[in-house]
C-alpha cells in the first residue's frame, strides 16, 4: 500500500514504528450469529502476509502458534500472499502455510499482489499494471493520494485487463493445506457456504459466478481482498465479508478528527470509510483485517492482526 512509502519517509518518529509494532500481533474476537447449527464454530481469518524472503521466520512462527492457540475449525485468508507479484523463497513460504491446518479446511482468495504481474493506482489513480515503486516515487505518490481532492474511481485499465492467475503460486498452494476460490464457491458439509471472489483492482471480482453454486439453505461468508468490493455484493446472499488489502491504514491516526481522515485518505479507497475494523453494510457484517505483514515494514497504531470469529446466537451483533 502507498502508506507503507509515507511511512518511510516519516522514519524519524523512532524506532517504534519500523522494528516493534510490526511484530506486535494481536488477536481479535468476534462473535456473530451465523446459524443455530453453527453455535461454536471457531473461525481464524488473516490477510496480507507479504511474504517475502527477508520475512522473519520468528514471525512466521508466531503467527502459526497464535492460530494454532486458537483451535480453529476453519482458516481463511483474503490474498496479498506476495509482494509485487514476486513469489521468493517458494519453499520456505509452503511450509509455512503447510503450518495452517484446520478440520474443516483452509481457504482463501487472492489480492493485487497475488497475479501474474503487479496491480495498484498510477499517477492518475486508476488501476494499472505497476512496477514496485522506489523510495522516492513512492513517497510522491503518498503526497499526491493526500492533496487530491476528487473522489478515486474505479476505472482500470486496458493492461490490467489481460493479467492472468499467478501460474507458479497457484500450483504452490496446491501443495499447502489451502484451497483457491477464485469466483467460486463450496457448500461445507456442516451447512456454511464459503464464496471466494477475484480481486477488485484487477476487475475480477465476478460475484455473478461466484455465487453461481451458493446453496440458499445456508449462510455463507464472502472471502474479497478489496472492501472496495462490498457495494458489489449487495444484490447476493452471505452474512459475513472478509476482507483486507488496507493493513488498517498501516498508519493510523485515531485522533483528531482531521488528521483520522487523512490517514484514512492514504488507503486509497473509493470507500475510504472501509479502512479497518468491523461495520454494517446493508444485510451484512463487514471486517476489514488489518493484516500479517507489510511490504514496507512500519506501522502506527495499526499492529498486524489474527481475527477470531466466535459462532454465538446470542452475539450482539
Amino acid at each position: 500500500m502507498i502508506q507503507g512509502y509515507l511511512a518511510f519517509a516519516l522514519s524519524t518518529l523512532g524506532i517504534y514504528p519500523r522494528y516493534i509494532e510490526p511484530y506486535l500481533l494481536r488477536t481479535t474476537y468476534l462473535d456473530l450469529p451465523l446459524s443455530p447449527d453453527l453455535e461454536g464454530l471457531r473461525i481464524v481469518h488473516f490477510s496480507d502476509l507479504h511474504f517475502h524472503r527477508g520475512m522473519s521466520s520468528r514471525f512466521l512462527r508466531k503467527i502459526t502458534s497464535r492460530i494454532r492457540r486458537e483451535r480453529p475449525d476453519l482458516i481463511l485468508a483474503t490474498g496479498d500472499f506476495l509482494c509485487y507479484s514476486q513469489l521468493e523463497d517458494s519453499e520456505r513460504l509452503k511450509a509455512f502455510l503447510c503450518t495452517l491446518q484446520a478440520p474443516l479446511g483452509c481457504y482463501c482468495s487472492l489480492g493485487n499482489h497475488d497475479y501474474d504481474a503487479y496491480v495498484s493506482r498510477n499517477s492518475e489513480g486508476n488501476y494499472d499494471v505497476v512496477t514496485p515503486p522506489n523510495f522516492m516515487e513512492g513517497a510522491f505518490r503518498a503526497f499526491k493520494a493526500l492533496i487530491q481532492k476528487r473522489k478515486r474511481s474505479g476505472e482500470i485499465t486496458q493492461k490490467v485487463k489481460s493479467v492472468s492467475l499467478n501460474a507458479q503460486f497457484c500450483a504452490l498452494l496446491k501443495e499447502t493445506p489451502f484451497s483457491l476460490l477464485e469466483n467460486s464457491s463450496i457448500t461445507l458439509p456442516i451447512g456454511l457456504n464459503l464464496v471466494g471472489l477475484g480481486d477488485y483492482s484487477l476487475d475480477r471480482c465476478r460475484p455473478e459466478t461466484g455465487f453461481a453454486g451458493y446453496n440458499k439453505k445456508f449462510p455463507g461468508i464472502v472471502l474479497t481482498h478489496n472492501p472496495d468490493s462490498v457495494p458489489l455484493l449487495q444484490s447476493y446472499p452471505g452474512q459475513l465479508v472478509l476482507s483486507g488489502h488496507t493493513h488498517g491504514e498501516q498508519i493510523h491516526f485515531p485522533f483528531p478528527k482531521a488528521l483520522r481522515k487523512l490517514s484514512q485518505k492514504l488507503a486509497r479507497l473509493e470507500n475510504s470509510e472501509y479502512t479497518r475494523g468491523f461495520f454494517s453494510v446493508g444485510d451484512k457484517k463487514l471486517y476489514v483485517n488489518r493484516g500479517l505483514g507489510s511490504h514496507r515494514p512500519f506501522r502506527f497504531c495499526s499492529p498486524p492482526e489474527i481475527l477470531v470469529v466466535r459462532v454465538k446466537e446470542n452475539a450482539d451483533r
